[in-house]
């Protein structure tokens, strides 16, 4: 899945989960917000946001040349428990990062083979890794990457001061 038909496919599954923690979901370009091509920003009930960028991988094949999309499909992962945001008070990044993989899982599309949150990882990728995030894992061999590019309290705004420096809670 491409990064552009990603964002479209993740904002529907957002928007049709009816959390009540999230008041609206709304694509980086739609809310005005130029830094990084693709991604998300979701408005919490509490008044915080949180900006997730969208970041994929090549398949490596050469198909990403390719004008039209192969669509790779097999079995999807095993559904897994919801994992609600919450309301009230704080909202925890951990709880965004569990909802998003609950809910891409759970959405049983042919496409996806596997999904990992950040924070669960095992052996960390990098030598600094992002605290939370979702990696997406595709039968096409691409991997798209969920990250926490911006969380803000109430009244905060996006900066290159705060960019990938996730908050424990909103």
């Amino acid at each position: 899945m491409r990064a552009h038909r990603f964002q479209g496919w993740l904002l529907d599954l957002i928007k049709n989960s009816g959390d009540p923690a999230i008041n609206q979901a709304a694509t980086f370009e739609t809310s005005g917000y130029t830094e990084r091509p693709y991604g998300i920003v979701l408005q919490l009930s509490n008044g915080g946001q949180v900006y997730l960028q969208i970041v994929r991988g090549s398949s490596g094949d050469g198909s990403d040349k390719l004008d039209e999309e192969p669509i790779v499909e097999g079995e999807p992962p095993a559904p897994v428990e919801a994992h609600p945001i919450g309301e009230g008070g704080r909202i925890r990044s951990a709880d965004v990062e569990g909802y998003l993989a609950a809910l891409i899982t759970n959405a049983q599309s042919r496409e996806v083979s596997g999904v990992e949150r950040f924070s669960e990882r095992t052996r960390k990728a990098y030598s600094d890794p992002q605290p939370y995030g979702v990696k997406v894992f595709c039968h096409s061999k691409a991997a798209i990457s969920i990250l926490f590019v911006h969380t803000l309290r109430q009244g905060d705004s996006p900066s290159s001061g705060n960019a990938f420096k996730a908050l424990e809670a909103v």
